[in-house]
Formats: structure tokens, C-alpha cells, sequence
């Protein structure tokens, strides 16, 4: 189930990879415009949407509770401060969290997938349904806060990303 999500998700992950590959550690809390969300806050936000994918496809929780509290949707980008981990540890987490993810969308039962998601915010959406939240979680979601990460990478002056190659070419 979801197998072109599971592949977009791949690609985006690797992707994700190379777009934060050249931030130091010492600008992850960096913020080039007020009100922009720093790397720091980006990729403990995408690890902590891994969960909520975890989560509806009935598997637990893998972040600390304290990134929930501090990377959570409309938490203040200041809030992420007291986190302590690395760049490193936050992209293995959203790394390994997204492989996790994409096992439960392999594995999603129909039935599972056709359920309500139960997520309050999003009752209003069209995202309806476990398959659809997954789906989101899986390629607009972190396309979108990768996309700010390469926005970020741009207000600092950087170069755009080079394409994504074929390592058989």
C-alpha cells in the first residue's frame, strides 16, 4: 500500500540529506528572518511527524516526549533550544523514523487504511482517512519543511542543491 508515496518519501529523505549536509552545528538555531523556523526546529519537527505516522498505523511512539513538547505544530521555534541533540541525532532520527513509517505503509492493512485518522486539526480537511494522513506525513508534509530547510540554506547565501544523481552513472 502506498508504494509511489513510499518512493517520493525515499527520494525526499535522501534528498533532505544533501539540503542540511552543509549546516554547521552551531547555526541550527539560527533564524536569517524573524519568525522563520531554524534547522533545529525543521528536523525535530519532521522526527516527531514520523511518530504520528507510527502512531496511526498502531506502532509506538520513537522521539523523546520532550521533542513532542518542543517541536510540535505552532511550538515556537525559540522552544527548541532546550533540546540538546545533534544535527546528526535529528537526522537519524527523522532517517530511521521515515524507514519505520514507510514499513508501516508496506504493512497497512485496508481496513486500517480506510479508518478515520482522529487527527482534530485536520477533520476539516480533506485528509480523512489513515491512508491519506500517511500519505501526507510521507511526501507534502516533508516536502514542505524541506523545502523551508532549502530556503533557509538560500537566506544564508548558499548555493542551490545539485540534482539528485544515479550513483550507477
Amino acid at each position: 500500500m502506498l508504494d509511489t508515496e513510499i518512493v517520493l518519501n525515499e527520494f525526499m529523505v535522501r534528498y533532505l540529506s544533501l539540503v542540511v549536509a552543509d549546516i554547521a552545528e552551531a547555526e541550527m538555531g539560527e533564524q536569517p528572518v524573524a519568525g522563520f523556523n531554524p534547522p533545529r526546529w525543521i528536523l525535530g519537527h519532521l522526527a516527531i511527524s514520523t511518530d504520528l505516522a507510527l502512531r496511526v498505523g498502531g506502532r509506538r511512539f520513537r522521539c523523546p516526549k520532550d521533542w513532542h513538547r518542543s517541536f510540535r505544530r505552532g511550538s515556537p521555534a525559540t522552544g527548541s533550544v532546550a533540546v540538546t541533540a545533534t544535527k546528526e541525532q535529528f537526522l537519524d532520527a527523522v532517517t530511521s523514523g521515515f524507514a519505520a513509517a514507510r514499513d508501516v505503509c508496506r504493512e497497512l492493512p485496508p481496513a486500517v487504511a480506510g479508518r478515520p485518522h482522529g487527527i482534530a486539526f485536520l477533520a476539516d480537511t480533506p485528509l480523512q482517512t489513515v491512508e491519506h494522513l500517511l500519505a501526507h506525513l510521507l511526501t507534502t508534509h516533508l516536502a514542505t519543511h524541506v523545502g523551508q530547510l532549502s530556503s533557509w540554506r538560500r537566506f544564508r547565501g548558499r548555493a542551490p542543491i545539485e540534482p539528485l544523481t544515479d550513483p550507477a552513472t
